[in-house]
């Protein structure tokens, strides 16, 4: 959204989200979620506390655990936002210091700890996004059936059924198969104009369907109003 308003005004800005969903480990996916954030921290708290490159371990924790509880206090005065900082502090801490992400594993383990990364952001969302740590142990008690719930029930099937579409359309929208097939078909094709042209009306017609929601669903606020 920034990117495209700032092109409507002159102003050319840089990516800040790279498909973090794709990520192999919690490390890449913070290389990949909002960048901008990420580097600033890395560059003003990280680097001049010596970064990864010190002479004692404890140095690398403590220089982790002062960008992440910073990270925390950055989203809000809240202790959701505290725990979530907490929370990546120590799946990072841990990826540090047996170097997971340099580290060739095999194709399962590799395929198990991608999924279980995207486990972790998903419930590091529930803290974030939660009102207070006790509606967020609620929510996750009952995400697990833990709650007094059943893991399942009709209404989570009617709404899997009803948001189908619209489920597949985002699982390939946080891949780069779309940016891919642009590319090749540019190079298949040769007409970039033609291609650009059909990506360009596909995306008229996904913001007129998002105004389309936007208008006949309720009050909701922009979550960084309470940044």
């Amino acid at each position: 959204m920034a990117i495209g308003l700032g092109r409507m005004f002159g102003f050319e800005f840089l990516e800040n989200f790279n498909y973090p969903y794709i990520s192999k480990n919690v490390t890449e996916f913070w290389r990949r979620w909002h960048m901008s954030l990420g580097q600033w921290f890395r560059d003003y708290v990280y680097f001049p506390l010596g970064g990864s490159r010190v002479d004692k371990k404890y140095k690398l924790v403590r220089n982790l655990f002062a960008v992440w509880i910073l990270t925390g206090i950055w989203h809000g005065a809240n202790w959701t936002f505290i725990c979530w900082g907490l929370g990546y502090f120590i799946l990072l801490t841990f990826e540090k210091l047996t170097n997971l992400p340099k580290r060739e594993l095999p194709r399962g383990v590799s395929a198990l700890y991608r999924i279980f990364t995207l486990l972790c952001v998903l419930l590091g969302w529930v803290v974030f996004r939660a009102d207070n740590l006790r509606y967020a142990k609620r929510y996750l008690f009952a995400m697990f059936g833990l709650a007094g719930n059943t893991f399942t029930d009709n209404n989570a099937i009617r709404y899997a059924n009803d948001y189908k579409i619209l489920l597949v359309i985002a699982l390939i929208c946080c891949t780069p198969a779309l940016k891919k097939l642009k590319e090749w078909l540019c190079r298949k094709c040769r007409a970039e104009a033609a291609v650009t042209a059909v990506f360009d009306l596909c995306a008229v017609g996904l913001v007129i369907v998002s105004v389309s929601y936007l208008v006949m669903g309720g009050n909701n606020p922009f979550i960084y109003f309470n940044f």
